[in-house]
């Protein structure tokens, strides 16, 4: 049996696909992505992390960088997805204005990622920041009601834990949900909510 690549928190890993595409497989939040790697390896990732693979077209044997980043604001914390290619591919060298033109394209691009994370935007202003291929964090903008609807229901899962936790302080009981734990309850309560309510959530 191949060995399952894990990934640890803020500890981004390089690795190498062994094929263009990978194969679709039941999981314990929902459906993720297993690719084989070229070491042998097999890894599991989001879908989210499959669509940004297949927007930065990276191909078999091109090295690239994930990330299980924690990102914090305030009290709250939760976990951002990253995916960052590390070779550029290859411009002609005989126009002058390839550093010009290639701005427009890394605009459009921005404007057709999807939220490659598993938590809610950075802020309140509903755009979240991804590494780009330089590594610089860029604005993206998030929308859509299967958007909002996953980051009530984590906004909720945080607001759950903090309660509870303060109430058995009261009690004297040492109680603290992580952001696994905080993830898990969010994502719980969204699946719940869209089939009970086709994903509409009320403020």
């Amino acid at each position: 049996m191949s060995e399952v690549l894990r990934f640890s928190t803020n500890l981004p890993v390089e690795v190498a696909l062994r094929r263009d595409s990978g194969r679709r497989v039941e999981g314990h939040y929902g459906d993720q992505m297993m690719y084989t790697l070229d070491d042998e390896r097999v890894m599991y990732v989001p879908l989210l992390v499959s669509d940004r693979i297949r927007e930065l077209d990276i191909r078999r044997g091109e090295p690239f960088e994930i990330c299980k980043a924690e990102v914090k604001s305030g009290n709250r914390r939760w976990i951002e997805w990253q995916v960052r290619r590390l070779q550029e591919p290859q411009q002609p060298s005989s126009s002058a204005n390839a550093p010009a033109a290639a701005a427009p394209a890394l605009t459009e691009a921005q404007n057709h990622r999807h939220a490659a994370t598993s938590g809610p935007s950075n802020g309140s202003s509903g755009t979240r920041f991804e590494a780009a291929a330089t590594g610089i964090l860029l604005p993206v903008p998030v929308a859509g009601p299967g958007v909002a609807a996953m980051e009530m229901a984590l906004q909720a899962a945080a607001e759950i834990a903090g309660r509870v936790e303060n109430r058995a302080a009261l009690c004297r009981y040492p109680l603290h949900f992580s952001s696994e734990d905080v993830r898990a309850i969010g994502l719980t309560m969204f699946i719940q909510a869209t089939r009970d309510g086709g994903g509409r959530w009320e403020s």
